[in-house]
């Protein structure tokens, strides 16, 4: 039967329905198939429960928030703030550009909003310094999926709500492996730029630049202090952050920059709602077939094959990421967490895998699928900032994939970099 409902949702899928819709209509094909067809009258009810979760008003809010901060045009102080910081460095603009995008996924939570929000204002930059624009269209792709790292990150949330794990150890946890990746990535950069002679211009660095950038951008750094700061305290929820997200963003957006408009909020709320019921629909539409797959006892079943068949830990954590590496190529994150996480968290425990790392592991591995076709969000994203074809982009960000692959490799190698900060500040956390 298991064999039988995953080819009933891969043809789903393939044939281009939404993925919401291939969830529930699985799950009511195991109705029909078991000739129980009065069990269909469950869906509603389970479709509805599985978005009515207190904790899930996170995602909602931090979407809201990094749509107002992407349209209050915060993203150019962030890039100047980079710029002074690395724009003295050979190859500045694309140092510049991953820098930004992490300073930036410290206030959206997204990899395509991220890469949006950045690469609209640095791609021009570069093409004035000639730099080759599938090189800049290619390091835009590679630093998006930073966005979904650097707290406050949706995905985590997402996976904190399925696993009932730690939100605020999940959001400190996504600290080490940003740093991890953005590192690489600035290095790549700085070899390639230099082997091609992109960016030698000779500033020098100034910290009275550095200074002033730090000064207008400092309304937008707070955020990430303000959410993390306020869940460790106590002083409210990740859900409660989330909302007080929002209203920084507006009053920031309204009284602070002066960058929006009463004219913005319209779009801002219905392009914000829009994202938001996609994920809800995907949330729904796997706790329906959640249901179906419980009934089946799959997952013990996937369990004991698992502990049966699998040596160890390490080789468990490497079929995942082998598991969540195509996933992530043919579906967005979310929704990959939202499928695989109830299969593979059990046994995760069953292996004495820790919760945090198992779930930063699991977002480090799907931001890399943020960039892999066919899915591959931020690519399409940069693709259209910089007006390059997607076929001709490919070749140039596949070297980008491998520099991301040997973060991953590290963060595995090392879990020490992924769980300093969340066994420090979340020693208590069981």
């Amino acid at each position: 039967m298991a064999l039988t409902l995953l080819i009933i949702f891969l043809v789903l899928a393939i044939i281009g329905v939404p993925i919401a819709i291939s969830l529930v209509m699985t799950a009511i094909s195991y109705f029909l198939i078991q000739d129980e067809i009065f069990y269909i009258q469950i869906i509603a009810p389970r479709l509805f429960s599985g978005i009515g979760s207190f904790e899930l008003v996170a995602i909602p809010m931090f979407i809201l928030s990094g749509d107002l901060l992407f349209e209050g045009k915060i993203s150019k102080s962030l890039v100047d703030l980079a710029n002074a910081l690395v724009g003295h460095i050979k190859g500045s603009m694309a140092i510049v550009t991953t820098v930004a995008c992490m300073f930036f996924g410290a206030v959206s939570g997204s990899g395509p909003a991220t890469a949006a929000a950045v690469g609209s204002v640095v791609a021009p930059e570069m093409e004035k310094s000639n730099y080759d624009k599938r090189f800049t269209a290619a390091v835009i792709t590679a630093s998006g999926p930073l966005g979904i790292l650097i707290p406050p990150s949706i995905l985590m949330v997402v996976y904190g709500v399925v696993t009932n794990t730690s939100i605020g150890a999940l959001l400190m946890a996504g600290i080490g492996p940003g740093v991890v990746y953005g590192a690489l990535l600035t290095g790549y950069e700085w070899y390639v730029c230099r082997k091609r002679g992109y960016g030698l211009s000779g500033v020098k660095f100034s910290v009275a630049k550095l200074l002033q950038a730090l000064k207008k951008a400092v309304w937008a750094l707070l955020i990430p202090i303000i959410i993390l700061g306020g869940i460790y305290s106590g002083m409210f929820t990740p859900t409660e952050a989330a909302g007080v997200s929002v209203i920084y963003a507006l009053f920031v957006g309204f009284f602070v920059l002066r960058t929006l408009k009463l004219s913005n909020l319209f779009n801002i709320l219905l392009n914000s709602s829009m994202t938001t019921a996609t994920v809800m629909l995907i949330v729904g539409g796997v706790s329906c077939l959640s249901w179906v797959l419980t009934r089946e006892q799959i997952p013990e079943m996937l369990t004991a094959v698992a502990l049966a068949d699998v040596s160890s830990p390490i080789a468990f954590m490497l079929i995942c990421n082998v598991i969540l590496f195509f996933a992530g190529m043919i579906e967005n994150g979310s929704a990959c967490i939202l499928l695989l996480t109830p299969l593979m968290f059990p046994i995760s425990q069953k292996y004495g895998i820790d919760p945090v790392y198992f779930g930063a592991i699991t977002v480090a591995n799907l931001a890399i699928g943020m960039m892999t076709p066919p899915v591959a969000a931020t690519l399409y994203v940069a693709a259209k900032i910089t007006k390059v074809s997607v076929s001709s982009l490919v070749p140039t960000v596949i070297p980008f994939v491998f520099v991301m692959f040997s973060g991953l490799a590290i963060l595995m190698l090392f879990p020490a970099i992924t769980m300093t900060l969340p066994n420090l500040f979340f020693a208590n956390r069981f």
